[in-house]
Protein backbone atom coordinates (compact mmCIF):
# COMPACT_ATOMS: atom_id res chain seq x y z
CA UNK A 1 0.00 0.00 0.00
CA UNK A 2 1.56 3.78 -0.66
CA UNK A 3 0.35 4.69 2.84
CA UNK A 4 2.93 2.14 4.47
CA UNK A 5 5.38 2.44 1.30
CA UNK A 6 5.75 6.02 2.57
CA UNK A 7 5.69 5.43 6.09
CA UNK A 8 8.44 3.18 5.98
CA UNK A 9 10.88 4.80 3.88
CA UNK A 10 10.66 2.99 0.27
CA UNK A 11 9.40 6.23 -1.35
CA UNK A 12 10.34 9.85 -1.11
CA UNK A 13 7.79 10.54 -4.17
CA UNK A 14 4.21 10.74 -3.76
CA UNK A 15 3.19 8.08 -6.42
CA UNK A 16 0.73 9.20 -9.02
CA UNK A 17 -2.15 6.91 -10.60
CA UNK A 18 -0.40 5.78 -14.32
CA UNK A 19 -3.65 5.51 -15.82
CA UNK A 20 -5.43 8.53 -16.63
CA UNK A 21 -8.91 9.80 -14.68
CA UNK A 22 -11.60 11.14 -16.32
CA UNK A 23 -15.07 13.02 -15.24
CA UNK A 24 -15.48 12.60 -11.30
CA UNK A 25 -12.12 10.34 -10.74
CA UNK A 26 -10.11 13.58 -11.55
CA UNK A 27 -11.15 15.18 -8.49
CA UNK A 28 -10.79 11.78 -6.04
CA UNK A 29 -7.48 11.27 -7.81
CA UNK A 30 -6.59 14.79 -6.86
CA UNK A 31 -7.54 14.25 -3.21
CA UNK A 32 -5.77 11.13 -3.36
CA UNK A 33 -2.55 13.21 -4.47
CA UNK A 34 -3.27 15.37 -2.26
CA UNK A 35 -3.34 12.94 0.56
CA UNK A 36 -0.26 10.93 -0.16
CA UNK A 37 1.53 14.44 -0.27
CA UNK A 38 0.37 15.19 3.33
CA UNK A 39 1.30 11.94 4.55
CA UNK A 40 5.03 11.72 2.53
CA UNK A 41 5.59 15.12 4.23
CA UNK A 42 4.80 13.76 7.64
CA UNK A 43 6.82 10.55 7.63
CA UNK A 44 9.59 12.34 6.44
CA UNK A 45 9.97 14.85 9.60
CA UNK A 46 8.10 13.01 12.40
CA UNK A 47 7.70 8.91 11.20
CA UNK A 48 6.21 8.13 15.17
CA UNK A 49 3.66 10.79 14.59
CA UNK A 50 2.68 9.64 11.32
CA UNK A 51 2.33 6.19 12.73
CA UNK A 52 0.19 7.02 15.71
CA UNK A 53 -1.92 9.30 13.58
CA UNK A 54 -2.98 6.03 11.25
CA UNK A 55 -3.17 4.24 14.27
CA UNK A 56 -5.59 6.82 15.67
CA UNK A 57 -7.20 7.41 12.71
CA UNK A 58 -8.03 3.05 12.01
CA UNK A 59 -9.18 2.97 15.67
CA UNK A 60 -11.48 6.06 14.91
CA UNK A 61 -12.99 4.79 11.88
CA UNK A 62 -13.53 1.40 13.22
CA UNK A 63 -15.30 3.07 16.25
CA UNK A 64 -17.59 5.08 14.09
CA UNK A 65 -18.46 2.04 11.92
CA UNK A 66 -19.24 -0.19 14.70
CA UNK A 67 -20.81 2.50 16.59
CA UNK A 68 -23.17 3.28 13.29
CA UNK A 69 -23.65 -0.39 12.83
CA UNK A 70 -24.93 -0.81 16.40
CA UNK A 71 -27.91 2.38 16.16
CA UNK A 72 -28.47 0.58 12.29
CA UNK A 73 -29.18 -2.71 13.85
CA UNK A 74 -31.60 -1.19 16.80
CA UNK A 75 -33.16 0.87 14.17
CA UNK A 76 -34.01 -1.99 12.08
CA UNK A 77 -35.22 -4.21 14.91
CA UNK A 78 -37.67 -1.76 15.77
CA UNK A 79 -38.94 -1.74 12.08
CA UNK A 80 -39.08 -5.43 11.52
CA UNK A 81 -40.67 -5.97 14.79
CA UNK A 82 -43.61 -3.04 13.67
CA UNK A 83 -43.84 -4.42 10.69
CA UNK A 84 -44.06 -8.11 11.60
CA UNK A 85 -46.67 -7.11 14.41
CA UNK A 86 -48.75 -5.04 11.89
CA UNK A 87 -49.00 -7.85 9.49
CA UNK A 88 -50.07 -10.59 12.22
CA UNK A 89 -52.90 -7.91 13.50
CA UNK A 90 -54.02 -7.99 9.69
CA UNK A 91 -54.09 -11.18 9.59
CA UNK A 92 -56.09 -11.59 12.60
CA UNK A 93 -58.62 -8.78 11.86
CA UNK A 94 -58.60 -10.35 8.82
CA UNK A 95 -59.55 -13.73 10.09
CA UNK A 96 -62.62 -12.00 12.63
CA UNK A 97 -63.91 -10.17 9.29
CA UNK A 98 -64.21 -13.15 7.12
CA UNK A 99 -67.21 -15.16 6.36
CA UNK A 100 -68.01 -18.20 8.04
CA UNK A 101 -67.88 -20.29 4.80
CA UNK A 102 -64.08 -19.20 4.06
CA UNK A 103 -63.49 -21.31 7.63
CA UNK A 104 -65.29 -24.43 6.38
CA UNK A 105 -63.25 -24.60 3.33
CA UNK A 106 -60.01 -23.93 5.12
CA UNK A 107 -57.90 -26.10 7.37
CA UNK A 108 -57.58 -24.21 10.59
CA UNK A 109 -53.67 -25.71 10.94
CA UNK A 110 -52.63 -24.07 7.81
CA UNK A 111 -54.24 -20.72 9.12
CA UNK A 112 -52.04 -21.61 12.08
CA UNK A 113 -49.14 -22.34 10.19
CA UNK A 114 -49.48 -19.00 7.77
CA UNK A 115 -49.62 -16.74 11.40
CA UNK A 116 -46.57 -18.52 12.89
CA UNK A 117 -44.06 -19.71 9.98
CA UNK A 118 -45.06 -17.73 6.78
CA UNK A 119 -44.13 -14.99 9.16
CA UNK A 120 -41.04 -16.60 10.52
CA UNK A 121 -40.32 -16.91 7.12
CA UNK A 122 -41.15 -13.28 6.16
CA UNK A 123 -38.99 -11.44 9.40
CA UNK A 124 -36.09 -13.63 8.70
CA UNK A 125 -35.95 -12.07 5.23
CA UNK A 126 -36.91 -8.78 6.30
CA UNK A 127 -33.61 -8.52 8.95
CA UNK A 128 -31.48 -9.98 6.12
CA UNK A 129 -32.78 -7.88 3.57
CA UNK A 130 -32.77 -4.57 5.73
CA UNK A 131 -29.54 -5.16 6.85
CA UNK A 132 -28.11 -5.34 2.98
CA UNK A 133 -30.01 -2.66 2.04
CA UNK A 134 -29.08 -0.69 5.04
CA UNK A 135 -25.35 -1.21 5.04
CA UNK A 136 -24.11 -2.89 2.00
CA UNK A 137 -25.14 0.24 -0.68
CA UNK A 138 -22.94 2.75 0.86
CA UNK A 139 -19.82 0.24 1.34
CA UNK A 140 -20.42 -0.83 -2.52
CA UNK A 141 -20.54 2.80 -3.64
CA UNK A 142 -17.19 4.13 -1.82
CA UNK A 143 -15.57 1.12 -2.91
CA UNK A 144 -16.81 1.42 -6.52
CA UNK A 145 -15.77 5.03 -6.90
CA UNK A 146 -11.98 3.90 -5.51
CA UNK A 147 -11.87 1.53 -7.88
CA UNK A 148 -12.58 3.27 -10.83
CA UNK A 149 -10.35 6.25 -9.46
CA UNK A 150 -7.79 3.59 -9.19
CA UNK A 151 -8.25 1.89 -12.78
CA UNK A 152 -11.43 2.47 -15.09
CA UNK A 153 -10.32 -0.15 -17.26
CA UNK A 154 -10.20 -2.72 -14.83
CA UNK A 155 -13.47 -1.86 -13.21
CA UNK A 156 -15.20 -1.74 -16.26
CA UNK A 157 -14.00 -5.35 -16.97
CA UNK A 158 -15.63 -6.77 -13.48
CA UNK A 159 -18.84 -4.89 -14.18
CA UNK A 160 -19.01 -7.07 -17.73
CA UNK A 161 -19.53 -10.13 -15.30
CA UNK A 162 -22.20 -8.68 -12.99
CA UNK A 163 -24.96 -9.92 -15.58
CA UNK A 164 -23.59 -13.77 -15.79
CA UNK A 165 -23.70 -13.55 -11.79
CA UNK A 166 -27.47 -11.88 -11.60
CA UNK A 167 -28.64 -14.62 -14.62
CA UNK A 168 -27.04 -17.50 -11.66
CA UNK A 169 -28.00 -16.23 -8.51
CA UNK A 170 -31.83 -15.84 -10.55
CA UNK A 171 -32.54 -19.29 -11.72
CA UNK A 172 -31.28 -20.65 -8.44
CA UNK A 173 -33.82 -18.06 -6.36
CA UNK A 174 -36.47 -18.91 -8.87
CA UNK A 175 -36.42 -22.62 -8.06
CA UNK A 176 -35.84 -21.47 -4.24
CA UNK A 177 -39.81 -19.62 -4.25
CA UNK A 178 -41.25 -22.01 -6.15
CA UNK A 179 -40.17 -24.71 -3.37
CA UNK A 180 -40.37 -22.46 -0.55
CA UNK A 181 -43.84 -22.06 -1.40
CA UNK A 182 -44.96 -25.94 -1.69
CA UNK A 183 -42.99 -26.33 1.83
CA UNK A 184 -45.30 -23.79 3.29
CA UNK A 185 -48.31 -25.30 2.53
CA UNK A 186 -46.86 -28.79 3.43
CA UNK A 187 -46.45 -27.46 6.62
CA UNK A 188 -49.41 -26.38 6.66
CA UNK A 189 -50.78 -29.61 6.29
CA UNK A 190 -48.89 -31.14 8.80
CA UNK A 191 -50.04 -28.58 11.51
CA UNK A 192 -53.60 -29.17 10.46
CA UNK A 193 -53.46 -32.83 11.45
CA UNK A 194 -51.26 -32.40 14.55
CA UNK A 195 -54.59 -29.69 15.30
CA UNK A 196 -57.11 -32.59 14.08
CA UNK A 197 -55.69 -35.00 16.49
CA UNK A 198 -55.34 -32.79 19.96
CA UNK A 199 -58.88 -32.15 19.16
CA UNK A 200 -60.14 -36.01 18.42
CA UNK A 201 -57.66 -37.23 21.16
CA UNK A 202 -60.54 -39.22 23.02
CA UNK A 203 -62.29 -40.82 19.86
CA UNK A 204 -58.21 -42.03 18.68
CA UNK A 205 -57.74 -43.43 21.67
CA UNK A 206 -61.16 -45.17 21.89
CA UNK A 207 -61.12 -46.69 18.64
CA UNK A 208 -57.71 -47.55 19.45
CA UNK A 209 -56.91 -45.62 16.18
CA UNK A 210 -53.19 -44.38 17.24
CA UNK A 211 -51.48 -46.08 15.25
CA UNK A 212 -53.56 -45.17 12.22
CA UNK A 213 -53.27 -41.31 12.90
CA UNK A 214 -49.20 -41.87 13.53
CA UNK A 215 -48.88 -43.30 10.10
CA UNK A 216 -50.99 -40.51 8.48
CA UNK A 217 -49.07 -37.88 10.75
CA UNK A 218 -45.86 -39.75 9.71
CA UNK A 219 -46.75 -39.80 6.00
CA UNK A 220 -47.01 -35.87 5.87
CA UNK A 221 -44.28 -34.69 8.04
CA UNK A 222 -42.22 -36.82 5.54
CA UNK A 223 -42.85 -35.25 2.37
CA UNK A 224 -42.12 -31.93 4.45
CA UNK A 225 -39.03 -32.85 5.24
CA UNK A 226 -38.19 -34.05 1.84
CA UNK A 227 -39.01 -30.89 0.69
CA UNK A 228 -37.59 -29.01 3.04
CA UNK A 229 -34.59 -30.82 2.96
CA UNK A 230 -34.39 -29.58 -1.06
CA UNK A 231 -35.58 -26.06 -0.07
CA UNK A 232 -32.34 -25.93 2.64
CA UNK A 233 -29.97 -26.85 -0.21
CA UNK A 234 -31.13 -25.16 -2.66
CA UNK A 235 -30.79 -21.88 0.46
CA UNK A 236 -27.18 -23.27 1.47
CA UNK A 237 -26.29 -22.75 -2.44
CA UNK A 238 -26.23 -18.52 -1.69
CA UNK A 239 -23.06 -18.58 0.07
CA UNK A 240 -20.97 -21.23 -2.19
CA UNK A 241 -22.10 -19.78 -5.30
CA UNK A 242 -21.35 -15.76 -4.37
CA UNK A 243 -18.21 -16.94 -2.87
CA UNK A 244 -17.44 -18.86 -6.25
CA UNK A 245 -18.25 -15.79 -8.33
CA UNK A 246 -16.26 -13.52 -5.92
CA UNK A 247 -12.52 -16.06 -6.33
CA UNK A 248 -13.54 -16.08 -10.27
CA UNK A 249 -13.46 -12.64 -10.95
CA UNK A 250 -10.90 -11.98 -8.19
CA UNK A 251 -8.83 -14.65 -10.88
CA UNK A 252 -9.22 -12.48 -13.80
CA UNK A 253 -8.67 -9.42 -11.86
CA UNK A 254 -5.31 -10.54 -11.22
CA UNK A 255 -4.46 -12.16 -14.51
CA UNK A 256 -5.54 -8.77 -16.20
CA UNK A 257 -4.17 -6.45 -13.74
CA UNK A 258 -0.93 -8.23 -13.58
CA UNK A 259 -0.71 -8.02 -17.23
CA UNK A 260 -1.10 -4.32 -16.57
CA UNK A 261 1.43 -3.70 -14.22
CA UNK A 262 3.95 -6.33 -17.04
CA UNK A 263 2.81 -3.53 -19.23
CA UNK A 264 3.83 -0.70 -17.35
CA UNK A 265 0.12 0.53 -17.63
CA UNK A 266 -0.68 0.64 -13.79
CA UNK A 267 2.09 0.83 -11.15
CA UNK A 268 2.40 -2.38 -8.80
CA UNK A 269 1.68 -0.67 -5.66
CA UNK A 270 -1.82 0.95 -7.00
CA UNK A 271 -2.58 -2.53 -8.49
CA UNK A 272 -2.07 -3.82 -5.03
CA UNK A 273 -4.41 -1.04 -3.31
CA UNK A 274 -6.93 -2.11 -6.04
CA UNK A 275 -7.07 -5.30 -5.38
CA UNK A 276 -7.36 -4.49 -1.80
CA UNK A 277 -10.32 -2.83 -1.94
CA UNK A 278 -11.70 -5.14 -4.31
CA UNK A 279 -11.71 -7.66 -1.76
CA UNK A 280 -13.89 -5.76 0.26
CA UNK A 281 -16.12 -5.56 -2.25
CA UNK A 282 -17.20 -9.29 -2.05
CA UNK A 283 -18.81 -9.39 1.74
CA UNK A 284 -21.21 -6.72 0.53
CA UNK A 285 -22.31 -8.47 -2.71
CA UNK A 286 -22.32 -11.48 -0.86
CA UNK A 287 -24.63 -10.19 1.76
CA UNK A 288 -26.67 -8.86 -1.19
CA UNK A 289 -26.50 -12.57 -2.69
CA UNK A 290 -27.75 -13.83 0.80
CA UNK A 291 -30.79 -11.17 0.74
CA UNK A 292 -31.59 -12.51 -2.49
CA UNK A 293 -32.30 -16.15 -1.74
CA UNK A 294 -33.80 -14.99 1.72
CA UNK A 295 -36.17 -12.24 -0.12
CA UNK A 296 -37.27 -15.39 -2.53
CA UNK A 297 -38.32 -17.33 0.87
CA UNK A 298 -40.16 -14.33 2.23
CA UNK A 299 -41.95 -14.12 -1.14
CA UNK A 300 -43.29 -17.14 -0.77
CA UNK A 301 -44.33 -16.79 2.12
CA UNK A 302 -45.75 -13.29 1.57
CA UNK A 303 -47.93 -14.65 -1.23
CA UNK A 304 -49.50 -17.15 0.90
CA UNK A 305 -50.46 -14.49 4.00
CA UNK A 306 -51.49 -12.33 0.70
CA UNK A 307 -53.89 -14.57 -0.31
CA UNK A 308 -55.59 -14.89 2.83
CA UNK A 309 -55.43 -11.20 3.61
CA UNK A 310 -57.23 -10.33 -0.10
CA UNK A 311 -59.50 -13.00 0.25
CA UNK A 312 -63.12 -11.46 -0.72
CA UNK A 313 -65.51 -10.74 2.12
CA UNK A 314 -68.75 -11.63 0.22
CA UNK A 315 -70.82 -10.93 3.58
CA UNK A 316 -70.11 -7.22 3.42
CA UNK A 317 -71.82 -4.10 4.83
CA UNK A 318 -73.81 -1.20 3.34
CA UNK A 319 -72.22 1.76 2.57
CA UNK A 320 -75.58 3.70 4.27
CA UNK A 321 -76.81 0.54 6.80
CA UNK A 322 -79.81 1.17 8.38
CA UNK A 323 -80.93 0.79 12.03
CA UNK A 324 -82.58 -2.67 12.80
CA UNK A 325 -85.05 -2.55 15.05
CA UNK A 326 -87.44 -5.59 15.55
CA UNK A 327 -91.75 -4.27 16.21
CA UNK A 328 -93.70 -6.99 13.48
CA UNK A 329 -91.94 -9.74 12.16
CA UNK A 330 -88.87 -11.60 10.72
CA UNK A 331 -89.64 -12.80 6.92
CA UNK A 332 -88.08 -14.71 4.69
CA UNK A 333 -89.30 -14.11 0.64
CA UNK A 334 -88.22 -16.64 -1.72
CA UNK A 335 -84.99 -17.26 0.05
CA UNK A 336 -82.95 -19.78 -1.69
CA UNK A 337 -79.25 -20.70 -1.14
CA UNK A 338 -75.93 -21.98 -2.14
CA UNK A 339 -72.69 -22.36 -1.83
CA UNK A 340 -69.91 -21.18 -3.54
CA UNK A 341 -69.46 -24.76 -4.86
CA UNK A 342 -72.78 -24.56 -6.70
CA UNK A 343 -74.52 -27.00 -3.77
CA UNK A 344 -78.06 -26.21 -3.43
CA UNK A 345 -78.90 -26.10 0.64
CA UNK A 346 -82.55 -24.35 0.64
CA UNK A 347 -85.00 -23.64 -2.08
CA UNK A 348 -88.19 -21.05 -2.14
CA UNK A 349 -88.28 -20.65 1.42
CA UNK A 350 -91.46 -18.70 2.22
CA UNK A 351 -92.07 -17.67 5.86
CA UNK A 352 -93.36 -15.15 8.69
CA UNK A 353 -92.49 -15.16 12.02
CA UNK A 354 -94.23 -12.99 14.46
CA UNK A 355 -92.50 -10.78 16.98
CA UNK A 356 -92.71 -12.72 20.51
CA UNK A 357 -93.78 -16.28 18.10
CA UNK A 358 -91.30 -19.89 18.98
CA UNK A 359 -90.80 -21.38 15.64
CA UNK A 360 -89.47 -25.11 15.76
CA UNK A 361 -87.55 -26.17 12.53
CA UNK A 362 -87.57 -29.96 12.28
CA UNK A 363 -86.85 -32.88 9.10
CA UNK A 364 -84.53 -34.85 8.88
CA UNK A 365 -80.32 -34.32 8.80
CA UNK A 366 -79.34 -32.06 6.12
CA UNK A 367 -82.57 -30.47 5.16
CA UNK A 368 -81.23 -27.25 5.54
CA UNK A 369 -82.23 -26.46 8.98
CA UNK A 370 -79.14 -24.82 10.82
CA UNK A 371 -78.29 -22.56 7.27
CA UNK A 372 -81.77 -21.53 7.63
CA UNK A 373 -80.70 -20.04 10.76
CA UNK A 374 -77.17 -18.84 10.00
CA UNK A 375 -79.11 -16.85 7.57
CA UNK A 376 -80.69 -14.36 9.80
CA UNK A 377 -77.65 -13.95 11.85
CA UNK A 378 -75.87 -13.17 7.90
CA UNK A 379 -73.16 -15.49 8.34
CA UNK A 380 -73.95 -16.05 4.30
CA UNK A 381 -76.33 -13.92 2.49
CA UNK A 382 -79.02 -15.21 0.59
CA UNK A 383 -78.53 -16.39 -2.99
CA UNK A 384 -81.96 -15.51 -4.24
CA UNK A 385 -84.76 -13.42 -2.51
CA UNK A 386 -84.67 -11.99 0.66
CA UNK A 387 -84.90 -12.22 4.37
CA UNK A 388 -86.34 -9.22 5.46
CA UNK A 389 -86.69 -7.71 9.30
CA UNK A 390 -89.70 -5.30 9.74
CA UNK A 391 -89.80 -4.88 5.62
CA UNK A 392 -86.20 -3.79 5.63
CA UNK A 393 -83.67 -6.88 3.98
CA UNK A 394 -80.97 -7.65 6.12
CA UNK A 395 -78.39 -6.50 3.90
CA UNK A 396 -79.39 -3.51 4.66
CA UNK A 397 -77.75 -3.59 7.85
CA UNK A 398 -74.47 -3.41 9.62
CA UNK A 399 -73.47 -7.25 10.43
CA UNK A 400 -72.84 -6.18 14.28
CA UNK A 401 -75.85 -3.77 14.52
CA UNK A 402 -78.15 -6.93 13.25
CA UNK A 403 -76.36 -9.07 15.57
CA UNK A 404 -76.72 -7.29 18.47
CA UNK A 405 -80.54 -8.49 18.27
CA UNK A 406 -79.50 -12.41 18.23
CA UNK A 407 -78.47 -14.52 20.51
CA UNK A 408 -77.79 -17.86 20.30
CA UNK A 409 -77.60 -21.54 21.63
CA UNK A 410 -76.11 -24.18 19.74
CA UNK A 411 -75.48 -27.98 20.51
CA UNK A 412 -71.51 -27.61 20.79
CA UNK A 413 -70.78 -24.94 23.40
CA UNK A 414 -68.30 -22.51 22.44
CA UNK A 415 -66.01 -21.52 25.44
CA UNK A 416 -62.46 -20.07 25.80
CA UNK A 417 -59.77 -20.78 27.97
CA UNK A 418 -60.40 -18.01 30.30
CA UNK A 419 -62.27 -17.41 33.36
CA UNK A 420 -66.24 -18.43 33.94
CA UNK A 421 -66.63 -15.06 34.23
CA UNK A 422 -65.20 -13.65 31.45
CA UNK A 423 -66.73 -16.46 29.55
CA UNK A 424 -70.32 -15.23 30.47
CA UNK A 425 -69.70 -11.90 29.57
CA UNK A 426 -67.85 -12.08 26.40
CA UNK A 427 -66.44 -9.14 25.15
CA UNK A 428 -68.34 -7.18 27.51
CA UNK A 429 -65.93 -5.65 29.86
CA UNK A 430 -68.26 -3.06 31.32
CA UNK A 431 -70.91 -5.51 33.05
CA UNK A 432 -70.92 -5.56 36.54
CA UNK A 433 -70.43 -8.96 39.21
CA UNK A 434 -73.65 -8.32 40.00
CA UNK A 435 -74.98 -8.45 36.23
CA UNK A 436 -73.04 -11.54 35.68
CA UNK A 437 -74.81 -13.18 38.69
CA UNK A 438 -78.08 -12.82 37.68
CA UNK A 439 -77.48 -13.75 34.31
CA UNK A 440 -75.97 -17.45 35.74
CA UNK A 441 -78.92 -17.46 38.67
CA UNK A 442 -81.60 -17.00 35.89
CA UNK A 443 -79.91 -20.09 33.91
CA UNK A 444 -79.03 -21.89 36.55
CA UNK A 445 -75.65 -22.22 36.88
CA UNK A 446 -74.87 -19.48 40.02
CA UNK A 447 -74.55 -22.99 42.59
CA UNK A 448 -72.20 -24.97 40.64
CA UNK A 449 -69.94 -22.00 39.63
CA UNK A 450 -69.82 -21.07 43.56
CA UNK A 451 -68.71 -24.64 44.19
CA UNK A 452 -65.96 -24.00 41.79
CA UNK A 453 -62.79 -23.63 43.21
CA UNK A 454 -62.18 -20.15 42.63
CA UNK A 455 -66.13 -19.65 42.00
CA UNK A 456 -66.63 -16.76 38.91
CA UNK A 457 -62.70 -16.27 38.20
CA UNK A 458 -62.13 -20.12 37.75
CA UNK A 459 -60.33 -20.94 34.58
CA UNK A 460 -62.51 -23.62 32.54
CA UNK A 461 -59.80 -24.54 30.06
CA UNK A 462 -59.72 -25.24 26.76
CA UNK A 463 -63.01 -25.45 25.13
CA UNK A 464 -64.33 -25.45 28.60
CA UNK A 465 -62.80 -28.84 29.10
CA UNK A 466 -62.75 -28.86 33.25
CA UNK A 467 -66.57 -28.81 33.29
CA UNK A 468 -69.02 -30.99 32.19
CA UNK A 469 -71.84 -30.59 29.47
CA UNK A 470 -74.64 -29.77 30.99
CA UNK A 471 -72.33 -27.03 32.82
CA UNK A 472 -71.13 -25.57 29.59
CA UNK A 473 -74.47 -25.45 27.96
CA UNK A 474 -75.99 -23.55 31.33
CA UNK A 475 -72.28 -20.93 30.93
CA UNK A 476 -73.77 -20.90 26.89
CA UNK A 477 -77.21 -19.70 28.00
CA UNK A 478 -76.23 -17.31 30.76
CA UNK A 479 -74.21 -15.48 28.07
CA UNK A 480 -77.18 -15.70 25.85
CA UNK A 481 -79.59 -14.11 28.57
CA UNK A 482 -77.11 -11.63 29.54
CA UNK A 483 -76.81 -10.38 26.31
CA UNK A 484 -80.25 -9.97 26.31
CA UNK A 485 -81.51 -10.93 22.46
CA UNK A 486 -84.68 -10.00 20.35
CA UNK A 487 -84.43 -13.03 18.51
CA UNK A 488 -83.05 -16.35 19.86
CA UNK A 489 -81.86 -18.92 17.82
CA UNK A 490 -81.64 -22.72 19.82
CA UNK A 491 -79.77 -25.18 17.88
CA UNK A 492 -79.97 -29.00 19.35
CA UNK A 493 -79.23 -27.11 22.24
CA UNK A 494 -79.89 -29.95 24.12
CA UNK A 495 -79.41 -32.98 22.13
CA UNK A 496 -75.74 -33.44 23.70
CA UNK A 497 -76.97 -33.75 27.34
CA UNK A 498 -78.17 -36.41 29.59
CA UNK A 499 -81.41 -37.21 30.73
CA UNK A 500 -80.43 -35.04 34.01
CA UNK A 501 -78.54 -32.38 32.71
CA UNK A 502 -81.37 -32.16 29.91
CA UNK A 503 -83.51 -31.10 32.37
CA UNK A 504 -81.90 -28.32 33.97
CA UNK A 505 -81.27 -26.69 30.72
CA UNK A 506 -84.35 -27.17 29.47
CA UNK A 507 -85.24 -25.09 32.49
CA UNK A 508 -82.67 -22.72 32.22
CA UNK A 509 -84.19 -22.76 28.26
CA UNK A 510 -87.63 -21.71 29.16
CA UNK A 511 -86.45 -18.84 31.30
CA UNK A 512 -84.35 -17.19 28.81
CA UNK A 513 -87.18 -18.36 25.69
CA UNK A 514 -90.07 -15.75 28.21
CA UNK A 515 -91.20 -13.12 25.81
CA UNK A 516 -88.77 -13.72 22.81
CA UNK A 517 -88.96 -14.89 19.36
CA UNK A 518 -87.43 -17.46 19.41
CA UNK A 519 -86.34 -20.11 16.36
CA UNK A 520 -85.78 -23.60 17.76
CA UNK A 521 -84.07 -26.44 15.60
CA UNK A 522 -84.67 -29.83 17.31
CA UNK A 523 -84.51 -33.51 16.73
CA UNK A 524 -86.23 -34.43 19.64
CA UNK A 525 -89.87 -33.58 18.77
CA UNK A 526 -91.25 -33.69 22.13
CA UNK A 527 -89.43 -30.15 22.98
CA UNK A 528 -91.02 -28.56 20.28
CA UNK A 529 -94.22 -29.62 20.54
CA UNK A 530 -95.63 -26.53 22.23
CA UNK A 531 -93.94 -24.40 19.62
CA UNK A 532 -96.60 -21.94 18.05
CA UNK A 533 -95.78 -23.09 14.72
CA UNK A 534 -93.32 -26.05 13.36
CA UNK A 535 -91.68 -25.87 10.44
CA UNK A 536 -90.98 -28.77 8.78
CA UNK A 537 -87.83 -28.87 6.40
CA UNK A 538 -86.74 -31.99 3.83
CA UNK A 539 -84.24 -31.67 1.29
CA UNK A 540 -83.91 -27.68 1.53
CA UNK A 541 -87.44 -26.89 1.13
CA UNK A 542 -90.94 -26.12 3.52
CA UNK A 543 -92.97 -29.54 3.11
CA UNK A 544 -95.27 -28.39 6.58
CA UNK A 545 -95.73 -25.44 8.03
CA UNK A 546 -98.69 -25.87 11.36
CA UNK A 547 -99.09 -26.61 15.11
CA UNK A 548 -97.95 -30.13 16.51
CA UNK A 549 -101.43 -31.60 15.91
CA UNK A 550 -102.25 -30.24 12.72
CA UNK A 551 -99.30 -31.56 11.63
CA UNK A 552 -99.66 -35.13 13.36
CA UNK A 553 -103.38 -35.05 11.89
CA UNK A 554 -101.97 -34.69 8.11
CA UNK A 555 -100.20 -37.79 8.71
CA UNK A 556 -97.18 -36.77 6.42
CA UNK A 557 -93.60 -36.53 7.56
CA UNK A 558 -93.58 -34.80 10.27
CA UNK A 559 -96.54 -37.70 11.61
CA UNK A 560 -93.46 -40.14 10.07
CA UNK A 561 -90.55 -38.50 11.93
CA UNK A 562 -92.85 -38.60 15.28
CA UNK A 563 -93.29 -42.33 15.16
CA UNK A 564 -89.78 -43.02 14.29
CA UNK A 565 -88.69 -41.07 17.87
CA UNK A 566 -91.43 -43.26 19.72
CA UNK A 567 -90.59 -46.91 18.30
CA UNK A 568 -86.42 -46.25 19.26
CA UNK A 569 -87.74 -44.59 22.43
Amino acid sequence: MPVLKILFGKTEEAPSITEKSVGVGEWFASFYGDFIEWFRQLAAGEPFQALAYLSIGLVIVTVLKNVSRFLAMNFMVLIRNKSIRTMRLDIYQKCLDLPIAFFNNERKGDLISRMSNDIKEIEFALMVSLEALYFQPLNILIFMIALVVLSAKLTLYILLFLPITALIIGVIGRSLRKKSTKNQALMGKVMSSFEETLGGIRIIKAFNASKFFFKRYSDQDQEYTRNNISVQRRYDLSSPVSETVGISVSALLLWLGGGMVFRKELDPEFFLGYFAIFSQLIPPFKAFSNALYAAQKGMASLERIQELVTAPVVVADPVSPKSPSFTTALSFNNVGFSYLDGHSVLKNINLEIKKGETIALVGPSGAGKTTLTDLVARFYDVSEGSICLDGVDLREFNQENLRQLIGIVSQESILFNDSIKNNVALGRPELTQEQIEEAAKAAFAHDFILAQEKGYDTEIGERGGKLSGGQKQRLSIARALLKDPEILILDEATSALDSQSEKAVQKALETLMENRTSIVIAHRLSTVMHADKIVVLDKGEIVEIGTHQELIANKKLYYSLIQLQELHA
